[in-house]
């Protein structure tokens, strides 16, 4: 009995450091390079790569597999950067098994907005894929090469999973809904504030306006000028100010085209917590399309 407790206990020594080290304690949704150095080795750790295939070659973070961005969208109805057919997603996740993993965290660039919400784009894909445990490596492969940590060259693979998808419909609302709920939802425009009030055409919509009832929360306030997010301190602070503290109040986030509107989704629902956060995936080009009512700030203004 004195021999097993004594070959316990040295398992738990010996063992405890490595398990530790790997700091699952303190995941976050937003992850430092740090976190990232630390748990790069993790088994139940892949970190999934959205830059270009020739980037990626260049030069990567070790381990990591790629699939570009463009794999995580597709044209529907005449509708830009559009949720795949559930099908075709279901491949691509099943591709590089990320079902298998406590943890995806998600590496792109932030050299662009567009290259920064491309990251939350594909958090918000995942999550409705029910792939869970999601995070973004704050600063993206800027930061990696930036705190010159080690890169890898070549092409990584990973194991296919064969389990299905499990969808989670929740994190997407359609027009019907959002018309429906629309008294008591927090309705969130995220494009800048000269497309909101009408004050520039929108390129993508040919209209001016917003939404009826639609707050004006743009997607820039996200990001720091280097293409970091900002302080969760600050983001709460503009949330609460904008659509309160009552995590459980419906959230329905929007842009042009669903691509944008995923920044403030994922601090709504990952980091900060809101509990019923969805994106309107067709946004304005839908709405615009079908010839909704629009709200003109700015010749309100003018009266």
């Amino acid at each position: 009995m004195k021999r097993c407790i004594f070959l316990l206990f040295f398992i738990v020594i010996f063992f405890y450091p490595l398990i530790t080290s790997y700091g699952q304690d303190n995941f976050e949704p937003i992850l430092s390079t740090e976190w990232l150095k630390k748990n790069m080795d993790n088994p139940s750790v892949i970190i999934l790569d959205i830059r270009g295939v020739q980037e990626y070659k260049e030069g990567h973070i070790p381990g990591s597999v790629n699939l570009t961005f463009t794999a995580w969208r597709t044209m529907e109805k005449n509708l830009d950067c559009q949720l795949p057919p559930e099908d075709e997603l279901n491949d691509t996740v099943c591709s590089i098994g990320l079902q298998k993993y406590k943890h995806v965290i998600i590496v792109g660039k932030t050299s662009t907005d567009l290259d920064c919400v491309n990251m939350t784009r594909v958090a918000w894909t995942l999550k409705y894929a029910g792939i869970k445990g999601l995070g973004i490596l704050n600063g993206g492969f800027n930061s990696w090469q930036t705190h010159n940590l080690p890169i890898q060259t070549g092409w990584q693979t990973k194991e296919k999973a064969r389990q299905k998808c499990k969808w989670d419909k929740s994190v997407v609302a359609t027009k019907e809904h959002l018309i429906k709920v629309m008294d008591t939802a927090a309705i969130i425009d995220t494009r800048p504030e000269k497309f909101y009030i009408g004050l520039e055409t929108d390129p993508k919509t040919k209209r001016k306006g917003h939404i009826p009832k639609a707050i004006n929360l743009p997607y820039s306030l996200v990001f720091k000028k280097d293409g970091a997010f900002e302080d969760k301190k600050k983001l709460m602070s503009i949330a609460y100010k904008t659509i309160g503290d009552n995590r459980e109040r419906e959230v329905i986030v929007l842009c042009c085209n669903g691509q944008y509107a995923s920044s403030w989704w994922f601090v709504l629902s990952e980091v900060l917590g809101y509990k019923k956060v969805s994106i309107y995936d067709g946004s304005m080009e839908e709405w615009c399309r079908d010839e909704g009512p629009l709200i003109i700030e700015s010749e309100k203004n003018k009266d």
